[in-house]
């Protein structure tokens, strides 16, 4: 099946409609087109040409109205924050008014006792990416240790996902195989269990 001469982006393809347009009329006597035919073939052009047109026109206004959002929340929201943190101050403002009206803060539980990080590892770039999610956890401590032997070695606290982790090879040229693990971190204390270990063969 041949690919079609249709440009695969709209800008490409605006370009390609309007030099087709602008030149089909001069071949119409080497292609056997009657002048309707040829304004036909211009009308097709047109309507793609629009098409794409009104696709940026609504891109644009799409663009517009995201960042209006974004300016309304940002100055209505907080002058309603604003309010709505006085009514909370107010003599008989309740537990069951903050229900009612939706502005009651909910604490998530989280079994700490219990938590397990989650993180995964994969080469980026020449060094070892660790991907993770905090899930109510300050951050997580990574450790890390050669495939084989038994001692963890701390590699670093992470706060922000993903974190990078760069190192050199004890020989150069030559792959390390090596496994990572995490815990949870809250107030400067770790919680929970291990995670799962992840692998990874670094400097391939």
């Amino acid at each position: 099946m041949s690919r079609s001469f249709f440009p695969l982006t709209d800008s490409l393809l605006a370009v390609w409609a309007a030099n087709y347009k602008a030149k089909i009329g001069n071949f119409a006597g080497l292609l056997g087109l009657t002048p309707e035919k040829v304004a036909a073939e211009q009308a097709n052009c047109d309507a793609i040409i629009e098409s794409v047109n009104n696709v940026s026109d609504k891109r644009g206004q799409l663009k517009g109205a995201i960042e209006a959002r974004k300016a309304i929340i940002a100055s209505e929201g907080g002058a309603l924050r604003a309010e709505i943190g006085r009514h909370k101050t107010a003599v008989n403002f309740t537990d069951a008014i903050g229900e009612e009206l939706g502005i009651k803060t909910h604490a998530p539980t989280v079994d700490f006792a219990n938590y397990k990080a989650k993180i995964t590892v994969e080469l980026y770039g020449g060094i070892v990416r660790i991907k993770f999610k905090k899930m109510y956890a300050d951050g997580i401590n990574i450790y890390r240790r050669k495939k084989g032997a038994l001692e963890w070695l701390y590699v670093a606290r992470a706060t922000k996902n993903p974190f990078d982790h760069n190192f050199s090879l004890q020989v150069a040229g030559q792959p390390e195989h090596w496994e990572y693990r995490a815990f949870g971190v809250v107030d400067d204390s770790e919680v929970g269990v291990p995670s799962d270990i992840v692998e990874i063969i670094y400097g391939v």
